[in-house]
């Protein structure tokens, strides 16, 4: 397992002076990149050899989100290897052991030469260790969404919203999403599926419905296909 210590800053909170949900998939995806640095797999170094993790799923789950000033540990571990996926839980924890917000995690190991995916080598893999799964719920990473979604307008992808990959960032979409949920929505579960990958200068359309089984927003390219499904569901 490996873990840090992070504070809430000013800047992570929202109007209530809790961090902020996009900031928290930040601060998760930043353990996994301080984890990777620390046992010499740096993303850097990786993409010097044209490879990366990407991630494909996440399943989050939110306790409580820690408020302005307040520490938290962050921890995380892969669980499963296994072909090209990597499969990694995350927890972030008060400072006294209570559960703030934990999570289910799928990455895929890709060549940018080839782009496509690849099998991860042993000296690839072996340097994270291995825990056992988080006790949570374990659900289908794919995810369907509703017919007759509302078009809520269009993002341009810009470069702030790229990362080393030149793709937008994981984080962006749940930020983008999280702007589009109705006034007063507390999340207590997310689920996000990503399936295309935004690139400067795209347009992506924003979509959204609100069903008995969580508040959809759907963003996909100008022909339709979702870049990126996220479902959030109410505490």
């Amino acid at each position: 397992m490996y873990q840090y210590k992070d504070r809430v800053s000013y800047s992570r909170i929202d109007t209530e002076g809790k961090i902020k949900v996009h900031a928290v998939v930040n601060v998760l995806q930043d353990c996994c990149l301080f984890h990777s640095e620390d046992v010499g797999r740096s993303c850097m170094e990786l993409k010097e050899d044209a490879h990366a993790w990407l991630v494909n799923s996440w399943h989050i789950v939110f306790r409580r989100r820690p408020s302005m000033g307040e520490e938290f540990l962050v921890k995380t571990w892969p669980y499963k290897f296994k072909g090209v996926f990597g499969m990694r839980n995350f927890l972030m924890e008060s400072m006294d052991g209570e559960a703030l917000v934990y999570a289910d995690s799928q990455w895929f190991y890709f060549d940018q030469g080839t782009g496509k995916p690849i099998k991860a080598k042993p000296e690839d893999v072996e340097p994270f260790g291995m825990g056992e799964p988080y006790p949570m719920e374990y659900t289908s990473r794919k995810l369907t969404y509703p017919e007759e979604l509302e078009y809520r307008g269009t993002v341009r992808v810009c470069e702030n919203h790229l990362d080393t990959n030149a793709h937008m960032n994981n984080g962006e979409y749940i930020r983008i999403a999280a702007n589009f949920l109705p006034s007063g929505f507390s999340v207590g579960d997310l689920q996000v599926e990503y399936r295309l990958a935004a690139k400067l200068g795209e347009q992506i359309r924003v979509n959204t419905k609100q069903t008995e089984e969580g508040f959809y927003v759907v963003m996909t390219d100008t022909d339709g296909s979702p870049y990126a499904i996220t479902r959030f569901r109410g505490i």
